[in-house]
């Protein structure tokens, strides 16, 4: 009987600490979910002060090294400054940070924000990059060829070590979630604390501040990860990023028609814009370049407009500017999108139109035309899957130009000298100039070795727009012809520590916006229309923008519409100075 008794106990306690058990197991697990998985561990306000303190220090360094050179002062009051300048934006970072301090969310946000922070931090250091709106939309409407050209070890390696790194230990810190009373008064705390800390500061340095912020303007554009993040934000909500060939498109021209000169002689007209891409003015000879990157196009009589200017500092912003109606100080890239450009007017013209693509794209500006995209299916013996060079557009040119039979306007796209694989953007044959800098990664290279490589593929682009001169000479008897080219933009070359493109305008160096802009007149164009070579040679020493070319492609084609401004038409500069002044959408012909 005692044996039963004892056997009866054993099993009561057994069943009461297992059903004790099991109770300590629920509550366990409702408090690891609670907190994130552990019982002790970081408070999350540590891990987001630290967090700041490190995007501070370890991601901005283009930051502080910009700040350190444009602000002159070494004084023991100028240190103090600089001091306060860190604490300012550390606290500023924390206040952030705080926002996405909570559970469930917290690591996945602050882990993600150090892989955003350290491919930002590459770029900025590498290449000198500022990231603004204009930036996002380049990012965002790249293609893989062109982001592929920008993967190297090296960067791989600094995204491992920090991005990837960083954002393994935050998912490997414990963290320990107080109860929320406790929770609010240690945020609060935190807050007010931040934002005394920012208030003495900006009462003691007040001129400081407003000295190096009025100044230094771009200096926003470089603050990491808040920046991308910004502009991403604006981007995506301003609609910027809204298809041109989607929806109603607003009319501009309220008017459209063709003025005479059009079908003369049973000739059609043909006018070839050719849009350059990454060609600086300071590198063509035509426009006193020392080094000979221009011999073909020299002998061939065309007119350089020396001081040419790009009305913005990427592909994504120039490219749209380039064909609308707005000059640059009125172009707003989300209006553009929305309304028609110069080749939805010719189209309206009755005037047959084409875009000839060896680019990324034509960020919408060909989106209601005829588009031929060349690649390997187009030119299977010429193109490989990574990419077209150049030579294509003229054999392109050339197909078209025999199937000619009305007035024509045709648009060819370049890859050009786009960087930072200066080295892939001509044929061994055209490596006049050496060494070269065979990587992306220009910062290991000297400055001779990137300049090399960068004229070789100028002078491949003199080889490529000789071509199509060539074509169109060759067709002499087919069609009166002309042919302009101007590039998107300029580019650095390590100039200031700078490299490639794409810096705000107003604080972009020259050579990223003095661009190529050249001219060339068949004989028959020039005698239909009575073009003086001597009158269009000296409108060529004044300035130019890529505000004229809308307008000297609707004169190139006799379109008469109210939007047309005889003034920026580089043709009807040249047009014989013995006549009246020309007719809107003509030149007096």
């Amino acid at each position: 009987m005692q044996g039963l008794m004892t056997d009866k106990a054993t099993i009561s306690n057994a069943l009461r600490s297992a059903y004790w058990g099991k109770v300590r197991a629920r509550l366990r697990r409702r408090w690891q979910e609670r907190t994130g998985g552990q019982e002790r561990g970081v408070h999350p306000l540590l891990l987001a002060l630290g967090a700041s303190a490190a995007l501070l220090l370890f991601y901005n360094i283009r930051l502080w090294q910009t700040v350190w050179q444009v602000w002159p002062g070494r004084s023991l009051e100028d240190y103090a400054f600089l001091g306060s300048l860190g604490f300012v934006l550390g606290a500023l970072f924390f206040i952030l940070l705080q926002l996405a301090a909570l559970p469930r969310i917290m690591k996945p946000v602050f882990a993600a924000l150090f892989l955003l922070a350290a491919a930002t931090s590459w770029f900025t250091s590498s290449y000198g990059a500022m990231f603004d709106q204009t930036m996002i939309a380049n990012i965002v409407e790249t293609d893989g060829g062109e982001a592929g050209d920008l993967l190297s070890l090296p960067f791989l390696l600094h995204m491992l070590l920090l991005g990837v790194l960083p954002a393994a230990l935050i998912f490997r810190v414990p963290l320990r979630w107080p109860g929320w009373r406790r929770e609010l008064f240690l945020r609060a705390g935190s807050l007010v604390t931040c934002l005394v800390l920012i208030g003495f500061s900006g009462a003691f340095f007040f001129q400081d501040y407003a000295l190096l912020i009025r100044n230094n303007r771009y200096l926003r554009h470089m603050i990491n990860p808040t920046s991308p993040i910004y502009y991403s934000a604006k981007y995506f909500t301003e609609g910027e990023r809204g298809s041109a060939g989607s929806g109603e498109i607003r009319r501009l021209a309220k008017t459209v028609r063709r003025g005479s000169g059009a079908g003369e002689n049973g000739k059609p007209l043909l006018f070839v814009v050719v849009v350059g891409e990454t060609a600086r003015a300071a590198d063509f000879s035509l426009n006193g370049y020392e080094r000979e990157t221009n011999p073909e196009l020299a002998a061939l009589g065309v007119v350089s407009f020396r001081n040419a200017y790009s009305c913005g500092t990427s592909t994504a912003e120039s490219l749209p500017c380039m064909f609308s109606a707005a000059g640059r100080e009125t172009y707003d890239r989300a209006a553009a999108m929305g309304s028609e450009n110069v080749l939805d007017i010719l189209k309206r013209a009755d005037v047959d139109v084409l875009w000839v693509e060896n680019n990324s794209g034509c960020k919408g500006v060909c989106a209601r035309i005829e588009t031929e995209q060349l690649d390997t299916k187009t030119y299977p013996g010429i193109c490989t899957q990574a990419g077209c060079p150049d030579e294509v557009l003229v054999k392109a040119l050339e197909r078209r130009v025999r199937m000619l039979r009305r007035d024509t306007v045709i648009v060819l796209h370049q890859m050009g000298s786009h960087g930072p694989a200066y080295y892939k953007r001509y044929p061994a044959g055209f490596r006049i100039f050496a060494p070269v800098c065979g990587t992306v990664n220009l910062q290991s290279c000297s400055s001779d070795e990137i300049r090399n490589t960068y004229d070789n593929s100028i002078r491949y682009t003199d080889h490529v727009l000789a071509g199509m001169i060539g074509v169109l000479e060759t067709h002499r008897a087919d069609a009166d012809t002309a042919l302009l080219y101007a590039s998107d933009h300029g580019e650095s070359l390590g100039e200031m520590g700078l490299y490639l493109h794409g810096l705000p305008y107003a604080f972009s160096p020259d050579v990223q916006r003095h661009i190529p802009f050249l001219l060339w007149v068949s004989k028959g164009y020039a005698g239909r229309f009575k073009i003086d070579s001597e009158a269009l040679s000296r409108r060529a020493r004044l300035p130019a923008t890529h505000d004229a070319i809308f307008h000297t492609i609707l004169g190139a084609l006799n379109v008469e519409t109210e939007l047309y401004d005889p003034a920026l038409d580089l043709f009807a500069a040249g047009a014989a100075e013995e006549k009246s002044a020309p007719q809107p959408g003509g030149h007096g012909a």
